[in-house]
């Protein structure tokens, strides 16, 4: 059972289109996202969210990763939580692709 701490993740930002703002929201898996930014692209400053020392570690690692979260899909051009899990997906398999490569240079990536 998720606890308190695991549920999706909600993204709200405003977007134009066809000239006009309006705002939009949507909800993020967890895990594709706690994945990605925790364990692919900020590892380091993931672990120092948790550190045991604060009074709730698990609080303060949840903001952090919707802080990343939707500082990341304010980048994207479009708010839809399946293009953006599709992206995330995608930015997964390359860096699994990309380290899969560079595992088994000497052999040109026969092993991949």
């Amino acid at each position: 059972m998720k606890t308190n701490y695991e549920r999706n993740i909600k993204v709200t930002m405003n977007e134009v289109y066809e000239g006009v703002e309006r705002r939009s929201s949507t909800t993020l898996s967890y895990v594709i996202c706690n994945y990605y930014f925790a364990d692919i692209l900020y590892p380091k400053e993931a672990a120092k969210s948790l550190d045991k020392r604060y009074t709730d570690p698990q609080a303060r690692y949840r903001k952090w990763l919707e802080k990343v979260v939707i500082d990341w899909a304010k980048t994207q051009h479009q708010a839809r939580s399946d293009v953006l899990e599709r992206t995330l997906l995608e930015l997964i398999y390359s860096n699994g692709y990309k380290l899969g490569l560079e595992k088994n240079r000497d052999n040109n990536g026969l092993d991949v």
